[in-house]
């Protein structure tokens, strides 16, 4: 349950509700992110398929020198197979770090602009509360509607 302190008619402030609210997020434990080793795994995600493309030409060349082909299936399982799976792991590990990098990128951008937005929009209810609370400027009030006679009933 969130304690708050209460105001003198009772109700809870809103500053106290957003300082609690301040020192809850603060409290939130948010592991960092290491930009280094992201980097390091985004650069191994473009070296492994280079690598498994050379692994994949290395097994290609040893097969293509043998006349049997019960001589050239081990090169392509050892050599080619596991050159396809570098290229695999390679290309998720890049294509992984990327995408996390520019989804941080755009989720800040989104959260920037949301507040730009929450900003305007607070401001423009200030403006509203201010203009329905001031007098209103040389306008006359309207009179009420004049009041029928009692008894008097109205032609058909």
């Amino acid at each position: 349950m969130i304690e708050t302190p209460d105001r003198s008619d009772g109700q809870i402030g809103a500053d106290a509700l957003a300082a609690d609210l301040r020192r809850r997020i603060a409290d939130v434990p948010v592991p960092e992110r290491l930009a280094a080793s992201e980097a390091r795994l985004r650069t191994a995600g473009l070296i492994l398929p280079v690598v498994g493309l050379a692994l994949i030409g290395v097994a290609w060349f040893q097969a293509s020198g043998t006349a049997f082909v019960s001589e050239q299936i081990p090169y392509l399982i050892s050599g080619a197979l596991f050159g396809l799976g570098v290229v695999v792991i390679g290309a998720g590990l890049y294509v992984r770090f990327s995408l996390a990098s520019l989804l941080r990128f755009w989720l800040a951008r989104l959260n920037a602009e949301h507040q730009t937005q929450t900003d305007r929009v607070v401001e423009a209810l200030g403006r509203i509360e201010a203009a329905l609370q001031a007098p209103p400027r040389g306008r006359p009030a309207t009179p009420p509607p004049p009041a029928r006679p009692q008894g008097v009933e109205r032609p058909n």
